[in-house]
């Protein structure tokens, strides 16, 4: 996400004032025998729908518990939060990117929820594994699942046929291929479109297929600057310049857009796209990332609940009741028949997602990573190093070899920090 423009601002400082005086968790108690708890989270797109149906079902299916909702532009909430939670006024609950939870620990405006599987009877094992290890920091747990999927491969299904490409790809090599053979420069057709800022990051999953990436999993240190993360960048940055498998500089918008019109054959993204692809016409499948020579595996994407530092503990256990309600079998099928999401519990049966084939297909993609995790300093690593390091490359401003190594260093200074 971009940084505000002026008007933004503005209206951010508004609507944060509003949000202030309107709820928070520190005002929030028992009325009429029920407890109020607030709920911020910014599903504003075709998902919302669901999320308020869906918290309308939870207020009417018992008389303990009331969610008050607000949902806001992502770039809103996120504005506002951490002023509301220092002002005594943040919401009880908040639904937050798994990349951003680490920033809102060391605030110390949430509180663990290690007690959890306990008392709502959810075995953590059946909860998504990416999605639980980003909310775990210094051995406690800080949040539950609220929304989780990986990124898998869109592909074209009219532009393999049209040039005889068999797909969808399954190795990374074959990936290579096929968008070598569907890119027609003339008509500005393009094999792949792979954004490279804005969007699910799909240089990682390139990286990580043959060995590379950006942060090591185990004792974070940077790898960006390793032979493996080179090797990667290098192939497919040659492939962007000389072949011309996808435009240079692509935003996430702009990828979706050239897929959505028929101009690239394959893009990696996640469920919620599939409305307007619907929408658009276009005849695609979706199948698993392809796999590489060391690792098959897609970026994970996941939403998580957090509870408020100054929650009561009235309002925890209302606060617990909400959440085991979202991760339900029943719920859980709900969500991902109305959203194509998956569900988050591996226990849902499959069949019960047939009239969704978009939700069927992302829960078939097990092998899932969440990109820069738990890291203080993700935002700049990734804003200010990575993504000017691959656009460098990318446009030939400097060779992989020289700038990635480089840039590893600035991540390694980030990191330290």
């Amino acid at each position: 996400m971009g940084r505000a423009r002026a008007f933004s601002m503005v209206l951010t400082a508004v609507v944060g004032m509003s949000l202030l005086a309107a709820c928070g968790s520190g005002d929030r108690g028992s009325t009429d025998g029920r407890t109020t708890i607030t709920f911020w989270n910014s599903f504003t797109a075709s998902d919302r729908p669901a999320v308020e149906e869906l918290v309308r079902r939870f207020n009417t299916s018992q008389d303990k518990v009331t969610v008050e909702m607000n949902i806001q532009p992502g770039d809103v909430m996120t504005d506002a939060l951490l002023p509301a939670y220092k002002a005594g006024k943040g919401p009880t609950l908040v639904a937050l990117d798994g990349g951003a939870v680490a920033q809102y620990v060391e605030q110390k405006v949430f509180q663990p929820v290690d007690d959890f599987s306990a008392m709502s009877g959810i075995d953590r094992g059946v909860l998504p594994k990416a999605g639980m290890d980003v909310v775990t920091h210094d051995g406690k747990v800080w949040g539950v699942p609220f929304a989780f999927a990986p990124t898998m491969l869109f592909w074209n299904k009219d532009l393999f046929a049209a040039a005889g490409v068999k797909g969808p790809p399954q190795t990374m090599d074959d990936m290579a291929r096929a968008a070598v053979a569907l890119t027609q420069a003339e008509q500005k057709q393009y094999g792949i479109a792979i954004p490279d800022r804005e969007a699910p990051p799909s240089w990682a999953v390139l990286l990580w297929a043959d060995g590379g990436g950006i942060v090591s999993e185990d004792n974070p240190r940077s790898i960006f600057g390793t032979p493996k993360s080179v090797a990667a960048v290098n192939r497919w940055s040659s492939l962007m310049r000389d072949q011309g498998i996808s435009p240079i500089g692509l935003n996430g918008v702009e990828a979706d857009n050239l897929f959505g019109a028929g101009k690239a054959a394959m893009l990696m993204n996640g469920p919620w796209v599939t409305a307007g692809f619907d929408k658009a016409g276009i005849k695609y499948g979706i199948a698993p990332v392809p796999r590489g020579s060391e690792a098959q595996m897609a970026v994970a994407v996941s939403t998580n609940l957090h509870l408020a530092a100054d929650a009561s503990a009235v309002q925890k256990s209302a606060a617990y009741n909400f959440m085991t309600y979202w991760n339900s079998v029943e719920t859980q099928t709900y969500w991902s028949l109305q959203t194509g999401y998956p569900p988050n519990r591996s226990d849902v049966d499959p069949s019960l997602l047939a009239e969704n084939p978009t939700a069927q297909a992302f829960a078939q993609q097990s092998n899932s990573r969440f990109y820069l995790g738990g890291l203080v300093h993700a935002g700049d690593i990734h804003d200010d190093v990575v993504v000017p390091t691959i656009q460098r490359i990318t446009n030939g401003e400097g060779s992989a070899g020289k700038l990635m190594p480089e840039a590893s260093g600035q991540i390694d200074k980030l990191l330290e920090d």
